[in-house]
């Protein structure tokens, strides 16, 4: 074993064991790496010094770094890739790791990533090449899951100290690995994109989601357990019914489908098909405004089952008199929480950017086969945002579509459309949820109109129906005997009841901790505790600041609860006090700034407290 390889082993023992622990047993012949479309390596040898590697490989052959100038390559590739303004940067390659010194030593206090696909390669660098400046001070993924990187990635969004995130590729390495590049940068790119959706999403509606949760778990008795649909209707079609425009081409078909396919109506749908004297076995309602309350007032029949989770509108469940299922939503701790303490198994079901996606996965898990989507849109077909709609109605106002936040794709059939960021982030859920289930339920896309959705077949719903000649089931009556089976019973208000008791318990004791960040926040803008005067008395200060925050995130509401409340909030008051102790190390200028968000913090706090006790006590 070479001396180099024997030196950057041991370093990487010492600061990424779990590397060393894979590359070692790979040396030891007992790892099978994952990625393995590489044919050969030869090494480049000039006056008896390595100074390149040959990868050939399925896409040609591949000089890993510049022959004659690997330094200029390596700033070339800094001046034309990296934004200085980032402070993250996923870096996909090593190669012999010019660029990565480079962006290291330019930029010190960058948090760097690599993503290094092949372990063959890697172990080749390692054997020539003095790695320590990348050991010590990057974080590295050696032949990895996408997955798991992705996941590494997405928590680097909430990273306030790391700021901007780029993903860029040292170029040779995009050619060889083609394909692994083009899905990570495909999946960084609608990670970014869900993530702002998400944050929106969030700070708009997590009170009203939290008062829903409460409001609604009062209504529990009335309902049965969701969960008690899964498997029973394995081989059965679903047709998962949305309200895009294009549902009018083909909403007259369903009319004759209901014995031999589950049909599942997701929002706005569920009032399309009613007003077309259309019932649904399903509709499924999660949206929390009250004009979902509004729309299932509006429903004439009472034979449909709702579906729902506690998020929804009040007003819906209150108002809609037929039979309702309740499911256990994964956005829902609360009531989640409540199960388990009540001692009821309901599993769950996801939640994702629109009823629609919630609707797929209650679909599949009830076991359905095919599922096939229509009005599922996603974008404005013919400038309407619902079936039945004037053509143009939703964009006919607009005079600048880009300022307006419209976005310019193409359909299905290669026409220009618009869309918007929160429709890319439900294709985008869809597309991830149907690559992992491909394999287990056809999945077809009979919208006929809007964005094309990766991993769906396209079909005319005619031509399929015609095609598949589906069979007679009998749904509505296995559906009455779940309903039957799983109902709730009155006793399920004596345990919220205690469970109710026991949180608002713990609201009172953070009540009592958060009060005291006025009277720290007091003291430091008196100066009564001063870095300059008693440096001891000072850091004790900001120790105890810091246990309350810490008790408020282990309190045991704060995940089913508080999280929803004020994570986001609070991650912006961080960020801005980070902003500003970057630009001055002066204490009387920083003074202003640990006061201004102390009192946002408590004052955030203090009000959401209030809000969670006096709903609690309901």
């Amino acid at each position: 074993m070479s001396d180099i390889l024997q030196k950057n082993l041991a370093l990487l023992k010492t600061h990424q064991p779990h590397i060393f622990e894979k590359l070692n047993l790979y040396i030891l012949g007992k790892y099978k790496p994952l990625e393995n479309s590489i044919d050969r390596i030869l090494l480049a040898n000039c006056d008896d010094i390595i100074i390149n590697l040959l990868v050939v490989s399925k896409n040609g052959q591949f000089a890993i770094c510049d022959n004659e100038d690997p330094i200029g390559q390596a700033y070339e590739w800094i001046d034309k890739y990296i934004d200085p303004s980032n402070k993250a940067n996923i870096v996909f390659g090593m190669g012999f790791a010019y660029h990565l010194e480079v962006l290291l030593t330019s930029f010190k206090n960058k948090k760097v990533i690599i993503i290094e696909p092949n372990i063959e390669l890697f172990y080749q660098i390692f054997r020539v090449r003095n790695m320590e400046l990348i050991i010590k001070k990057s974080e590295i993924f050696l032949d990895e899951k996408l997955n798991v990187i992705l996941h590494r990635i997405n928590s680097l969004f909430w990273d306030t100290e790391k700021g901007g995130i780029q993903c860029q590729p040292f170029e040779v390495y995009a050619e060889i690995f083609t394909s692994f590049w083009d899905e990570l940068r495909s999946k960084f790119i609608k990670q970014a994109e869900n993530f702002n959706v998400d944050i929106s999403t969030r700070r708009f509606l997590s009170d009203l989601w939290i008062h829903n949760y409460i409001k609604n778990s009062k209504k529990l008795f009335d309902a049965s357990n969701a969960y008690g649909l899964t498997g029973r209707f394995k081989e059965i079609p679903g047709i998962l019914v949305s309200a895009g425009p294009s549902l009018s081409k083909n909403i007259h078909l369903l009319k004759g489908l209901k014995d031999k396919a589950v049909i599942m109506a997701a929002g706005e749908a569920a009032r399309i098909l009613d007003d077309n004297n259309i019932h649904p076995h399903f509709m499924v309602g999660i949206d929390a405004l009250e004009g979902e309350a509004d729309m299932h007032k509006k429903i004439k029949s009472t034979e449909i089952y709702f579906i729902y989770s506690n998020q929804v509108a009040t007003g819906s469940v209150q108002f809609y008199t037929g039979s309702k299922f309740f499911m256990n939503y994964s956005a829902d701790s609360y009531t989640n929480d409540f199960m388990k303490f009540a001692g009821i198994h309901s599993g769950m079901f996801l939640s994702g950017p629109s009823v629609a996606n919630t609707c797929f996965d209650i679909l599949l898990k009830m076991g359905c086969n095919p599922i096939i989507l229509i009005g599922q849109d996603l974008a404005y077909t013919s400038g309407s945002s619902y079936a039945g709609e004037e053509q143009g109605s939703q964009l006919k106002n607009s005079k600048d579509f880009e300022k307006d936040g419209y976005i310019l794709k193409k359909d299905i059939n290669g026409n220009d459309i618009y869309t918007i960021l929160p429709f890319i982030a439900m294709k985008n859920w869809f597309e991830g949820y149907f690559e992992r289930v491909k394999s287990k339920v056809d999945i077809f896309n009979a919208t006929e109109g809007g964005l094309n959705i990766e991993f769906a077949e396209n079909v005319r719903l005619k031509e399929l129906l015609d095609e598949k000649d589906f069979k007679s089931f009998e749904i509505e009556g296995l559906i009455k005997k779940v309903y039957d089976e799983c109902h709730f019973t009155d006793e399920i208000n004596l345990k919220l009841d205690v469970y109710k008791k026991n949180l608002l318990g713990e609201v009172e004791k953070l009540e009592s901790q958060t009060n005291e960040l006025m009277k720290i926040s007091d003291m430091i803008k008196k100066d009564i505790y001063h870095p300059n005067r008693d440096k001891k008395a000072f850091d004790k200060m900001i120790g105890r600041i810091n246990n309350i925050f810490d008790n408020v995130i282990n309190s045991p509401i704060y995940d089913i609860l508080l999280k929803n409340l004020i994570e986001i909030e609070f991650y912006l008051i961080k960020l801005e006090v980070e902003r500003g102790s970057s630009q001055t190390a002066n204490y009387n200028e920083l003074k202003g700034l640990y006061i201004d968000a102390i009192s946002k913090q408590h004052r955030i706090l203090a009000d959401k407290l209030g809000k969670l006790k006096e709903l609690l006590m309901c």
